[in-house]
């Protein structure tokens, strides 16, 4: 998937009932949005640890802010969201904004399997070095297996000017490989002095 500067989170729980037929009209619903409200593209997923453990989230990326205006005009219109919203059995509680900057990792167009989303809370003043620490450990993300690595900002919702870093991979073992990397990395063990990490969830795509 090629780089946005913008990335849309929205978080709902959901019956268990519901969760097979809400991913088949989420599946539609994201091919309506790419190809009729500029979406660039679009993420659904289970989220399996962490905070909101249980809920299902659905990301959306955008060049810009006027690309999901768009896609909020559209969705106004779109049966199969009312379709979802009419049934009673989801119910959205948190949808953030955040800024997507640009990073030295290539992303793939494969779709991960896994996306693990950390936030962290940093003062504004950090943000280059915090973005040096990113770049400075791409590599290892990138040869342990990671295939897209997004970072950027929280503009609105819970948690806003927070960091968020989000990161595809194929599977959980390349996220374990990682993460062994990482931790004794002398850019991530730098990031650790200023940045404090206060959520790490692991999502797994539907």
């Amino acid at each position: 998937m090629i780089d946005t500067n913008y990335v849309i989170l929205t978080v709902a729980s959901v019956d268990f009932s519901y969760r097979e037929t809400m991913t088949k009209l989420m599946s539609q619903h994201s091919k309506d949005l790419i190809e009729n409200a500029g979406a660039k593209g679009t993420r659904f997923g289970s989220i399996g640890t962490g905070e909101h453990a249980g809920g299902l989230i659905f990301i959306q990326f955008y060049d810009d802010l006027n690309g999901y205006q768009k896609a909020m005009d559209f969705q106004s219109t779109s049966p199969i969201f009312k379709e979802i919203m009419n049934s009673g059995k989801a119910n959205v509680y948190l949808r953030n904004i955040a800024t997507s900057l640009p990073t030295k990792f290539e992303n793939s167009n494969e779709h991960p399997k896994y996306i693990v989303i950390t936030r962290a809370e940093a003062a504004m003043s950090d943000k280059d070095k915090f973005l040096n620490c990113i770049n400075d450990t791409a590599s290892c993300f990138k040869e342990n297996g990671a295939i897209t690595l997004r970072f950027g900002n929280l503009l609105t919702g819970s948690n806003v000017g927070n960091y968020l870093l989000g990161v595809g991979y194929p599977s959980m073992e390349a996220i374990e490989k990682t993460y062994d990397e990482l931790l004794p990395h002398s850019s991530y063990k730098e990031l650790m002095t200023f940045a404090k990490v206060n959520m790490r969830n692991i999502i797994k795509i539907l």
